[in-house]
């Protein structure tokens, strides 16, 4: 069984142009923790976590500018991270549980190249623990 076998499609990413305000609501919507970020072509670029958010802090009410620096104007891309680790489509689960284990990461985007094609959770690799004869 292979990674592109359990993988979430299709896949709801940021672009690295997106307003924290825009991804935030997007990553609370639907209970994302880890967001991909993409360019135009769908390659992907970064992840943005919801902790890569909450550091990047909250607009001190004392400053009328801190709106404009910390609020809706700033984008994804001061923030988020190089993905450090993704999964080739291709990928053998178990080479990919190990992988993920290894790296101490819930989530990794899936990747063929470098186009973004789905995301792949510790929870799609447990449903598939059954049929693999782990259970």
């Amino acid at each position: 069984m292979q990674t592109r076998d359990i993988m979430t499609t299709p896949v709801i990413a940021v672009t690295a142009t997106a307003s924290f305000a825009e991804a935030s609501r997007l990553m609370t919507r639907h209970g994302f923790t880890t967001v991909p970020v993409v360019d135009s072509r769908g390659n992907l670029l970064g992840l943005l976590s919801e902790e890569d958010l909450i550091r990047a802090g909250f607009p001190d009410q004392a400053d009328p500018d801190a709106e404009v620096l910390l609020g809706r104007n700033r984008v994804v891309a001061s923030v988020m991270r190089a993905p450090d680790l993704a999964a080739q489509a291709d990928l053998d689960v178990a080479d990919l549980a190990n992988h993920m284990a290894e790296a101490r990461v819930r989530a990794l985007p899936v990747v063929e190249g470098r186009t973004l094609v789905g995301m792949v959770t510790y929870q799609d690799v447990l449903r598939v623990l059954p049929a693999a004869g782990l259970s």
